[in-house]
């Protein structure tokens, strides 16, 4: 019997070490972020954007929304930020893009309200491959976004959502670049650690009319590991200590824009942008209240869409996928 326990000591291990297992999780994880934020591209909205916003907010629970350094928030709370893409292949042309964002939020346990504005500056290149007579599609985009979400327990543990969002993008002229999104579900425990959302609703613009859905799948293990897996957005938070952290991400990039009426694509249109994007984040928190993240971006191929003033599709342009990064500052108050 004692050979047989001294046998059984040394015998070799096949497992991976507890190391090993790190890498190959986080590996795992990534590979889900890509693959989710690949998945977007054929079920995403292309007009009004802005649901992901809600799916966080809806898996993080009542009372519990989460800013996009992983950090729990209760309160106002304002952020700023820029990304830049380089350029992508848009039919042999170029399409780059830097955006300029600024929001503010405040939650309470119940009811979350934000407002923010986006703009977006493209920088096109080899322009006589576009059907626009040596001329870019558009320069400046610009796009306000405001939203409302109410959540809180429904029966038992089961918890539910709703949330109203409303949206203005135009290039030059404001009028008629509105659209809508509707959404509602609810949030079921499975155990303590993990949760599921279920949800949806319907998109509303000048061009479209067309559902949205909403699936998550939330664990949190502490303080120190959060993932949300779904659609319309992935996030993976691992926080190394009370200053710094690292997220993973996937997610979608879309708006609808009202064109000016000399606009050399669609006069008095519409442009439809829609763009899956993966990104690797490093959050760090100096001080109480005050974070910051850097973040290396990858955008998925999207496309490009231009309608006419009473709603018509002119054309669809495929747009290839070109690296980015951004930065982000945000104060909670």
């Amino acid at each position: 019997m004692t050979g047989l326990q001294k046998s059984g000591r040394q015998s070799p291990r096949y497992w991976p070490s507890p190391a090993v297992r790190s890498w190959l999780f986080g590996l795992g994880l990534l590979a889900t972020v890509l693959v989710l934020a690949a998945m977007g591209e054929a079920g995403a909205a292309q007009g009004p954007g802005g649901e992901e916003e809600e799916a966080l907010a809806a898996m993080a629970g009542p009372g519990r929304k989460q800013g996009r350094d992983g950090a729990t928030a209760s309160g106002l709370s304002l952020e700023a930020g820029g990304t830049a893409v380089a350029p992508a292949d848009v039919s042999g042309a170029g399409m780059a893009v830097w955006r300029d964002e600024f929001k503010a939020t405040y939650d309470t346990e119940h009811v979350g309200v934000d407002l923010g504005y986006t703009g977006s500056h493209y920088d096109f290149s080899k322009t006589g491959r576009l059907p626009f007579g040596g001329r870019a599609p558009f320069g400046d985009l610009h796009r306000f976004d405001a939203g409302v979400t109410a959540k809180g327990g429904l029966w038992g543990n089961v918890g539910g959502f709703v949330g109203l969002r409303g949206g203005l993008g135009y290039e030059r002229d404001p009028g008629g670049g509105f659209d809508g999104t509707a959404l509602a579900g609810i949030v079921v425990p499975l155990g303590s650690r993990w949760a599921m959302t279920l949800g949806g609703g319907v998109s509303v613009s000048k061009v479209e009319t067309q559902p949205v859905a909403i699936a998550g799948l939330r664990y949190e293990s502490g303080s120190r590991f959060t993932a949300d897996l779904g659609f319309p957005r992935t996030e993976v938070v691992w926080r190394g200590g009370e200053w710094w952290g690292l997220r993973l991400t996937g997610g979608i990039e879309a708006g609808q824009y009202r064109l000016a009426d000399d606009n050399p694509a669609a006069p008095d249109g519409y442009v439809s942008m829609l763009s899956p994007q993966a990104g690797l984040w490093f959050d760090l928190r100096p001080m109480e209240g005050l974070s910051a993240s850097f973040g290396a971006l990858y955008a998925l191929p999207g496309t490009m869409t231009f309608y006419r003033e009473s709603g018509s599709r002119i054309k669809r342009f495929d747009v290839g996928g070109a690296p980015g990064g951004g930065l982000r500052l945000r104060y909670e108050f």
